[in-house]
């Protein structure tokens, strides 16, 4: 049996009975049950009428057929206008393209140390994240002075956070990662006031770089990431041009974050249901990148050939809209 939303012209035997056997007078019915249109009909015995009502009962065909599609449209089911199956439209509401020889301090902070892996090296030193030629440069070196700080290599970074913080949106980032053993360069985002502890607050991994890998990890960790990481696939990755300049990003969604490489998605993670574990990227995040050295995942730093550094061209982020809504939000700076 057809679907309603499904289209069929059947023909009635009686189309073909042979000439003599019908009546000479026409009849033409049509039935739509289904989404079907049933046509009989009697033809004359012979002559010009025959040709004529032939071309009559065409011409009853396909109006029939014309309103028998128009039913179909009518009844077929429509999809639903919900955000999830409608194209968005990015459109470029920041950009931070270093200009100058200073750290915009109304933007950005350097990020200093901790216990973690990841910021066990990390260092306030001025010298450690520099702004000259269009770019920002942020360097993991050999510490040259002990006497002040004992740590054998510093890294440096910087981070939005307190100042500019997005929800949903688009972030994009051109940057050059130079190789180095032990080296683990990282552009991630943070809740800027997260409601629970780490990993159940969530955390998007833009890109991380291992040592002179030739691709870029894309991880997202939560709750339930912690538990469940291929349920779905929390993280993957994405080929880049070594050594030179690449362009990585994130579309961020209420139903999905797809990572980009270069243009190319590479990496997606979907909403499933409505568990705030499952899904906790509903908040604001601020932004980091980070030139990191050393830790258990990446292993040890081979010291002799320091320093290394990445390179940011630009910063971009974009508000995203599907059907005239805007989804994205910011959040003011709150110091």
């Amino acid at each position: 049996m057809l679907k309603s939303h499904q289209f069929a012209v059947s023909l009635h035997k009686s189309l073909v009975a042979p000439v003599g056997t019908v009546s000479a007078a026409r009849r033409l019915r049509g039935r739509r049950g289904n989404g079907i249109i049933s046509l009989a009909w009697r033809e004359p015995p012979c002559g010009k009428a025959k040709g004529q009502n032939m071309k009559i009962q065409l011409a009853a065909i396909l109006s029939l057929a014309c309103a028998s599609a128009c039913f179909a449209a009518k009844d077929a089911p429509r999809k639903s206008g919900g955000a999830a199956t409608s194209p968005v439209v990015w459109k470029l509401k920041f950009t931070e393209d270093f200009k100058g020889t200073k750290l915009n301090g109304k933007l950005w902070t350097r990020i200093g140390p901790g216990t973690s892996d990841w910021n066990r090296n990390m260092s306030e030193r001025p010298d450690l994240v520099a702004v000259k030629d269009g770019q920002l440069h942020a360097y993991g070196v050999k510490n040259d002075d002990l006497a002040a700080d004992k740590r054998s290599v510093l890294t440096g970074g910087v981070s939005t956070h307190g100042h500019l913080a997005v929800k949903y949106g688009k972030v994009e980032i051109r940057c050059k990662l130079e190789a180095q053993k032990g080296a683990w360069p990282a552009i991630w985002m943070m809740p800027e006031k997260p409601t629970a502890k780490w990993p159940d607050c969530g955390e998007i991994d833009i890109i991380e770089r291992l040592n002179s890998d030739g691709f870029v990890y894309h991880t997202v960790h939560s709750a339930w990431t912690a538990k469940h990481k291929n349920d779905p696939p929390s993280g993957g990755r994405g080929d880049i041009k070594p050594n030179d300049w690449n362009v990585y990003a994130i579309e961020w969604t209420p139903e999905k974050i797809t990572w980009t490489v270069n243009g190319k998605a590479t990496h997606s993670y979907a909403k499933v249901g409505d568990d705030p574990k499952r899904y906790p990227w509903t908040e604001p995040f601020y932004l980091m990148i980070d030139m990191q050295l050393g830790g258990k995942w990446v292993g040890a730093v081979d010291e002799s050939t320091l320093p290394t550094a990445m390179h940011v061209d630009w910063v971009k982020i974009y508000s995203g809209s599907r059907n005239g809504k805007t989804f994205t939000e910011f959040l003011k700076p709150t110091k």
